[in-house]
């Protein structure tokens, strides 16, 4: 009796005392630096992840944090620099140290796409930033269909699997896509070829809208989309990583990514390490009135990274592979004229289908592998100089129906060799002026086998740029040159005089901005800037000439196509308050020579059956439009969002409409936050009614179909955290299309066949673990 006594005072006792420990609350202090130039970032935010309290450092860059005992995910975030989160054992006070390395070369407007208080910060471009819990929201969607939260930004698609991302009315090879600070080289001509990115990486996602040719070359005459992971741990003798997992109803997609992170102990202290990878699979997707046959995917990713960082150098090695299998629908070829005719007339397949995981012919294979290797050296406190040299291979392979072909192998087979060379030197001094100059090299070499989409092709690029800041008062001042030249050989085939035609062109032109930022108040802002770039045509553009299988149609290009020239003019007012954020913006782009494909009214007939006729063309294009923005926090627990986007695109050439360009889109959604009760933390529930116009300015007898209505879709969500094992899961539930409307949309090349995807229940889970934590830290 007196021994079972003793173990229930104990019991009680250790009951007691863990109680008492996880309610005790510790201060986490420490410094936040640039981690080039060790000088302190004076305002950058400290928070929890999915807990309260948030602090700021103060001008020594000096912070102080109340927390709860136990694991935290503590969040590290400065405007114009890489954010970072680490996990954090909590058993007493810490002392922990941040060093942050810059997202851009460019100060930019940063508009946070989520629920939290605006940061501020003067610029000269506008950069839309999806971090925290509206990337998490977009687990398990591709690229193109992850940035449709990000206002002036959707997508031209091609059917449910394909989509690419489309800034302020311009896609294709003028929107640059990073990965991992690496611009991302495959055949991205196509309207079908999607960014070969896997989302799961990405900590950020920053997109900037407008040129930004001076950083990044030609290809940035529309913008530039950043996917960033997060920092390599710092801490010494860490090890943690988190796990994703993604079902969905609607194609009964499911879908596992897995990453492990650490940073070595103190015998090898700088050097730190990550592993990722993704699979997914989903199948046959479904409309409210009937199920697309052969939309399955398939895909599987991987990465790794490596570096060793010392106060004045560090190396990095970066390594992806990224590979899909996606099915083309069925029924987008057919037989005859009449056939095509009547497809079109009728908007939805003649077939009715089972449901199947399995991707039949016709469908088209990429893989997709990116090397990486940067270094850096300080030379001094407030100067560094960098280099970067990456190689890409790209390899698609589109497959015909078997009727349609008797052979096995691919109808078309591409692959693209790529090389890049980047040099950049920054400089900060202690008078107002920052900036850096640079060079960049490219050499690119295309294979081709079997059917004649596009030719083989050489390409050499080079270009150098120079880019300066001023800040005085209340004043940014910005301006920036660069210059690119590019040769390009191609190995075109002459279908009538079957040879091939060596064809050799020399394309040069110079880019240029200059901009301001004027700050009223702490919250008023207000900025303007004007940038000139220009854009050789494209390998696509220049000479295609076939038969495109997985768009069912015939392209033609034109080796007479001039250089683009745009003229960029863009104005944002920014009002940020803790409960109210405005961002307006108005942009004026006068693109000289403006490419684009337009059908020509035509059919053409081939082995498969009757295709749609397309040919690239040009003219001088008006683009102008209106982003607008609003965040509102009544209470804190409540967020209501809106977002608009408005923009008209005028032909000077042809003196009307310019074809496919996106209709208005509004987005106005409510979140509340219910907060903690019983085993369900940091609770939230929020729903998003998306409206898209009819389309109706379009030239008359440019397509092959009238735009499509206007629709009205209703999203809704709900999210918490959960403890499982220890560990706070975080698990989200979404519905989109909840009402299950049947819809084209006018930037969906597939529109001409089969309506939208219909109701579609998504589960996301996320769980963080920490296998090793540096023990030292916790004392």
């Amino acid at each position: 009796m007196k021994t079972r006594l003793l173990l229930f005072i104990l019991l009680f006792s250790e009951v007691v005392h863990g109680q008492e420990k996880a309610s005790r609350s510790y201060t986490v202090h420490g410094n936040v630096a640039d981690i080039a130039t060790r000088l302190p970032l004076a305002g950058a935010t400290l928070s929890v992840v999915g807990g309260q309290g948030v602090a700021l450092t103060d001008k020594a860059g000096v912070f102080s944090l109340g927390v709860q005992a136990g694991r935290i995910r503590l969040r590290c975030e400065y405007i114009g620099y890489r954010p970072i989160d680490t996990l954090v054992t909590v058993s007493g006070d810490r002392h922990i140290d941040f060093l942050l390395s810059p997202s851009q070369q460019t100060l930019s407007q940063v508009n946070i796409q989520s629920t939290a208080e605006p940061h501020k910060e003067v610029s000269t471009l506008d950069v839309a930033v999806l971090q925290g819990s509206a990337l998490e929201q977009t687990r398990g969607l591709s690229l193109g269909d992850a940035l449709k939260s990000v206002t002036g930004v959707t997508t031209f698609q091609t059917g449910p699997s394909i989509a690419k991302p489309v800034i302020h009315g311009l896609t294709g090879s003028r929107v640059l896509i990073l990965n991992n600070g690496v611009a991302l080289e495959a055949q991205q001509w196509g309207q079908e070829h999607a960014p070969e990115i896997d989302p799961f990486i990405a900590n950020q996602i920053q997109v900037i809208k407008g040129p930004d040719g001076i950083r990044y070359g030609a290809d940035a005459i529309a913008g530039v989309i950043s996917v960033s992971p997060k920092r390599l741990p710092t801490d010494t003798g860490i090890m943690d990583g988190e796990v994703n997992a993604v079902g969905m109803t609607n194609s009964r997609l499911g879908a596992f990514s897995a990453m492990l992170e650490g940073a070595l102990g103190k015998k090898l202290p700088g050097l730190s390490y990550r592993v990722q990878g993704t699979f997914k699979r989903s199948g046959d997707v479904r409309t409210p009135n009937y199920l697309l046959g052969n939309t399955g995917l398939l895909e599987s990713d991987f990465s790794a990274a490596v570096q060793y960082y010392h106060k004045n150098y560090g190396i990095e090695g970066y390594y992806s592979n990224f590979y899909t299998k996606i099915g083309i629908e069925f029924d987008t070829d057919v037989g005859s004229y009449s056939d095509l005719l009547l497809r079109i007339s009728e908007a939805e397949p003649p077939t009715t289908y089972p449901f199947s995981y399995f991707i039949d012919r016709p469908y088209q294979t990429v893989d997709h592998s990116t090397a990486k290797l940067r270094g850096f050296y300080n030379i001094s406190d407030s100067s560094k100089l960098e280099v970067q040299y990456a190689y890409q291979v790209n390899t698609r392979q589109e497959y015909e129906e078997l009727s349609f072909s008797t052979s096995l192998a691919p109808a078309i087979y591409l692959q693209i060799h790529t090389s890049t060379l980047d040099l950049s030197y920054e400089h900060k001094d202690g008078g107002g002026f920052s900036g850096s100059f640079g060079a960049t090299g490219m050499n690119q070499g295309n294979v081709r086998l079997y059917g004649y989409l596009i030719p083989n092709f050489i390409d050499y690029d080079g270009g150098a740029y120079a880019i300066e800041k001023y800040r005085h008062d209340k004043w940014l001042f910005e301006a920036g040159a660069r210059y690119d030249y590019r040769w390009l050989r191609a190995f075109a085939f002459d279908a009538n005089a079957a040879k091939i035609d060596v064809t050799t062109t020399h394309y040069s032109g110079t880019s240029a901005t200059l901009g301001t930022t004027y700050n009223f108040t702490d919250n008023l802002k207000l900025t303007g800037n004007y940038s000139a770039a220009f854009r050789p045509p494209s390998i696509n553009e220049l000479y295609i000439d076939g038969v495109h299988a997985s768009l069912a149609e015939f392209e033609i290009g034109d080796a007479n196509l001039k250089t683009e020239q745009a003229n960029d003019f863009n104005l944002q007012l920014n009002y940020a308050t803790h409960w109210l954020n405005v961002d307006l913006e108005g942009y004026y782009n006068h693109i000289n020579n403006f490419i684009f494909e337009e059908p020509t009214g035509q059919f053409y007939h081939s082995q498969g059956g009757e295709l749609l006729e397309f040919q690239y063309t040009q003219g001088n294009v008006n683009f102008r439009g209106i982003d607008l923005g609003i965040i509102v926090k009544p209470v804190d627990s409540l967020d209501i969002i809106s977002k608009s986007s408005l923009i008209y695109a005028w032909n000077e050439t042809i003196h009307n409409y310019q074809i496919y360009t996106p209709p208005m889109r509004l987005q106005n959604g409510i979140t509340y936050h219910f907060g903690s009760f019983g085993p369900f933390k940091n609770f939230l529930a929020g729903a998003d009614d998306i409206f898209v116009a009819k389309q109706n300015d379009v030239p008359p007898g440019y397509d092959f179909a009238p735009p499509p209505n206007v629709y009205n879709l209703i999203d809704a969500h709900i999210g918490f955290k959960l403890n499982i094992n220890k560990t706070y899961a975080d698990i989200d539930i979404a519905a989109n299309n909840l009402t299950n409307v049947a819809y084209k949309d006018y930037l969906d090349r597939f529109r001409y066949f089969a309506d939208e995807p219909g109701r579609n229940i998504i589960f996301r889970l996320r769980v963080p673990f920490e296998i090793l934590s540096n023990h030292n830290n916790n004392n």
